[in-house]
């Protein structure tokens, strides 16, 4: 299984607290997604996928659209083989890029935030 992208709190961080409201997809990634005895139930992701998808910004929705694409794959692989743990992997790939987009966008937005902060002082 894939690691999880640089920049996203692990699993068992304090962060998640606050940031599961705002980064629903990378709790998912880290609570479930990159947990071994998760039950990997591909409708429910699918489902789950195709939802957060109807809000997102435009320029994610080819991600979306493959990261489903890859769950409808994976949902076909026999479980406990070689190419089962790569069509997970396949469906990792799109979520991990989302979530490396996302953390770079919340990013920019907390340094324009302290940026304009600084403005309003002087």
């Amino acid at each position: 299984m894939k690691d999880l992208p640089p920049g996203l709190p692990p699993a068992d961080s304090r962060k998640w607290h606050s940031r599961r409201w705002w980064d629903p997809l990378g709790y998912l990634r880290v609570r479930s997604l990159a947990n071994p005895r998760w039950s990997r139930d591909m409708p429910w992701l699918i489902a789950r996928l195709r939802r957060e998808r109807s809000t997102a910004l435009p320029a994610d929705h080819r991600l979306y659209d493959e990261a489903i694409a890859a769950a409808q794959g994976y949902a076909r692989t026999r479980r406990q083989t070689p190419e089962a743990e790569r069509a997970w992997d396949r469906l990792l790939e799109p979520v991990d890029e989302l979530l490396t987009r996302r953390q770079t966008r919340h990013l920019d937005a907390v340094r324009e935030a302290r940026a304009g902060q600084g403005d309003a002082r002087t």
